[in-house]
């Protein structure tokens, strides 16, 4: 048997391998290693193994798992994708990659849908960084509890794990060594095929930086050259080579101009290393080089740095060339042009005493400082350059007139003055340009005047900003109040509805109480002491007190809800003042009072609402009796052509004039304490003057405070029956 040989079936087969299996194996190795990568040697070993079903799992050491490689027989979908971790020894497939020992198990791991299986040790050569194996002789004790099975061996020196070989079923002994060596073997030949797809892999990365990069420095527009400490070109970009580099077919003329070009180059860069510029970045740094396909002379300005050992040979230098051809023609021209201006200043031969305030100095003074002169002498050179800038360029054009605008300074002060200039030529009789003639018009005002009209514009369109921003603003506090207003119509509505309703309800029970007080003071239901019949007046006072309350509310809200019809007739004002007095008269008796009742005979009726009218005379009448404690009332009537006038005047205790705007509000008293001497609702003065507002009429009110008060109410002679006409629904809606 050859040494070959020898090797492949192990040391004098301890393996369990057959010297006939030898030749196998030599034929199984020359044909893996030439495999062209590692998917294809991967593929040729499972499918060496001669099992219908089998896994290649290989060790990922920079995630520190084991996953699935490669597979034959097993639908992709169906093994996971997440690996096993390296750590998890109790897991047999991690086992018999670490240990390097033959695990075989009839459980199901992994996703692998093997009812049994064998997993065979994938070796391969250890280097740095390469997976640690773990002792072998601990594989049984870890994978003792999830019942698999080790076949012993012995981990060679040298050998790290690369990964495990799973296989469906479980072959005979013999096979299975056959089977073990075969992946073993394997393994160092699969562990080169990763290894050179990796190197591949960068390979390939790094061409694509270094065509990346070499895109970017070709795309730039300046040539950029690296030379050695022969300053020979080592790299060079595509602007470089073009001025640099000869082609085959070029033309002599562009080789010439090559030569050249290197020739002027290599001397620079010589002159600048032996100078020590290169270092110390100063002296001359302009080269003239020749354009090899225009034949003209391009200007450039050489930055040359030198580069770090470590990153080319040593005394290499990176040169960037930067053309400055057009920088240099236009600095040539700006000098041309600043000459042609210093050589015109000759040109004024005559001006008048305006131009000489601005064209020469104003005489020293004795109050004139240097650095006054020094400035005006500043304010003299600037106005100069300017104008003999402006005559120059006219000068050498064939127009024959030119107009321009152009700010001077006023030597004497300072100041900017805008000018126009008129210039004309004036030409021999050849048609020869022999004097310039310029007018100077002073622009200050117009210029003021535009600035001027740029502001008020600016106001003006400020002005209609703001306008716009306060009417639209006025727009949405006009809706938002109307909302707000339909709103609180709306709910004033609802208050009314509601405190109708309820006073309705309300009054039905108190009548009912004070029907059977009266009865039970009239003795109906049989005698009552003293003590007995005080209380029941007591009861009876607080009723009509309550009901008069009850009363005012319902009105109010019977007014407000527009449920207050008018019933329209003839009314005599005697009559109504007769039958109010008859009414008032207990009240003014009870308080000692004087009542005075002044009313013209000759009064004609009215043609109004009787009950309203008397409801409006008792209220302010029960007022007056109130808030007099003595003297007298008088009820005084004024008949005239357009209305009737009903003042109601007492010597009571008089009303505030701060508190006169107030006391027709709903619920408004003018004494609003818990302690007020004197009681009620405050709605007395508001129904009077709403139904006066029904009835077409108004109140007024004069006091003096502490002497007495007047009520006038005006009432026309007619009310108009169609607008207030009582309809069937009105009739009723009434309570």
């Amino acid at each position: 048997m050859s040494a070959a040989q020898q090797l492949l079936i192990g040391r004098d087969g301890r393996d369990g391998i057959d010297q006939a299996d030898a030749p196998a194996l030599l034929e199984f190795l020359a044909t893996l290693t030439e495999a062209p990568d590692c998917p294809t040697a991967s593929a040729y070993l499972l499918a060496r193994l001669t099992v219908r079903r089998a896994v290649l799992m290989l060790v990922d050491p920079v995630r520190d798992i084991l996953s699935v490689y490669s597979s034959i027989g097993v639908p992709v979908d169906e093994l996971g994708d997440e690996g096993l971790s390296l750590g998890d020894e109790r897991h047999p497939l991690v086992v018999s990659a670490m240990t390097m020992t033959t695990v075989s198990g009839s459980s199901l791991h992994f996703g692998l849908p093997f009812s049994e299986w064998v997993a065979f040790p994938m070796p391969q050569p250890t280097f740095r960084g390469a997976p640690v194996p773990i002792a072998g002789h601990h594989a049984s004790q870890l994978v003792a509890g999830v019942g698999g099975q080790v076949t012993p061996a012995s981990l060679r020196p040298g050998e790290a794990p690369l990964g495990v070989v799973v296989i469906e079923g479980v072959p005979a002994p013999q096979r299975l060594a056959f089977l073990s060596r075969l992946v073993a073997l394997a393994g160092p030949v699969i562990a080169r095929f990763e290894a050179l797809g990796v190197s591949d892999e960068q390979a390939e990365r790094l061409r694509q930086q270094r065509d990346r990069l070499r895109m970017m420095i070709d795309a730039l527009p300046d040539p950029i050259v690296i030379t050695d400490s022969a300053n020979d070109i080592v790299v060079q970009n595509a602007r470089a080579e073009q001025l640099l580099s000869s082609r085959e077919g070029d033309s002599q003329g562009r080789r010439r101009a090559v030569e050249i070009n290197n020739l002027l180059f290599t001397s620079y860069l010589s002159k600048a290393m032996m100078t020590g510029a290169i270092d110390k970045q100063s002296g001359p740094r302009e080269l003239n080089l020749v354009d090899p396909t225009e034949g003209a002379d391009i200007l450039f300005e050489v930055l040359a740095h030198p580069l770090r050992d470590d990153v080319d040979r040593k005394g290499a230098f990176l040169s960037v060339l930067r053309d400055v051809t057009d920088l240099r023609r236009a600095v040539n021209e700006l000098e041309r042009h600043m000459q042609r201006v210093r050589s015109a200043c000759s040109f004024i031969r005559m001006m008048f005493d305006q131009a000489e305030r601005l064209f020469e100095a104003p005489p020293p003074t004795a109050v004139t400082t240097v650095r006054g002169r020094r400035v005006q002498a500043q304010a003299v050179r600037g106005n100069d350059m300017k104008f003999t800038s402006f005559i120059s360029d006219f000068a050498m054009a064939t127009a024959t007139a030119r107009r321009a605008e152009m700010t001077l300074t006023r030597p004497d002060t300072g100041d900017a003055l805008p000018m126009e200039v008129v210039s004309g030529k004036i030409r021999n009789e050849r048609d020869e340009a022999i004097a310039i003639v310029s007018v100077l018009h002073d622009l200050t005002k117009q210029y003021e005047n535009t600035r001027l009209y740029e502001e008020l514009k600016r106001s003006s369109e400020g002005l209609e900003a703001r306008i716009r921003a306060a009417t639209a603003d006025l727009a949405e506090q006009n809706a938002k109040l109307q909302w707000q207003t339909q709103e609180v119509e709306r709910a004033n509505t609802l208050k009314s509805e509601f405190l109708a309703s309820m006073s309705h309800e309300l009054r039905t029970p108190i009548n009912a109480v004070l029907g059977h007080t009266a009865n039970m003071i009239e003795g109906i239901y049989g005698g009552v002491s003293d003590d007995q019949l005080e209380m029941l007046k007591r009861i009876r006072s607080a009723a009509n007190h309550l009901l008069a309350l009850i009363n005012d509310i319902l009105d109010l809200a019977r007014i407000e809800a527009g449920k207050m019809p008018l019933r329209i007739e003839y009314v005599h004002v005697k009559s109504i003042v007769t039958e109010i007095s008859q009414q008032i008269e207990p009240l003014v008796r009870r308080k000692g009072l004087d009542y005075v009742i002044e009313v013209p005979p000759d009064c004609p009726p009215l043609r109004t609402d009787r009950t309203k009218v008397k409801q409006v005379l008792l209220n302010l009448l029960s007022n007056a009796i109130k808030f007099t404690p003595r003297g007298k009332i008088t009820l005084r009537a004024e008949c005239d052509a357009d209305s009737v006038k009903l003042r109601v005047t007492d010597t009571g205790i008089g009303i505030k004039t701060k508190d006169l705007s107030v006391i027709w509000e709903d619920f408004r008293q003018v004494d609003q304490t818990l302690i007020r001497e004197y009681g009620g609702t405050g709605l007395g003065l508001s129904i009077t003057r709403k139904l006066l507002e029904r009835l077409g009429g108004r109140a007024e009110v004069a006091s003096e405070y502490g002497k007495g008060t007047t009520f006038t109410v005006t009432l026309p002679w007619r009310v108009e029956e169609e607008a207030h006409a009582i309809t069937p629904a009105d009739q009723a809606a009434l309570p």
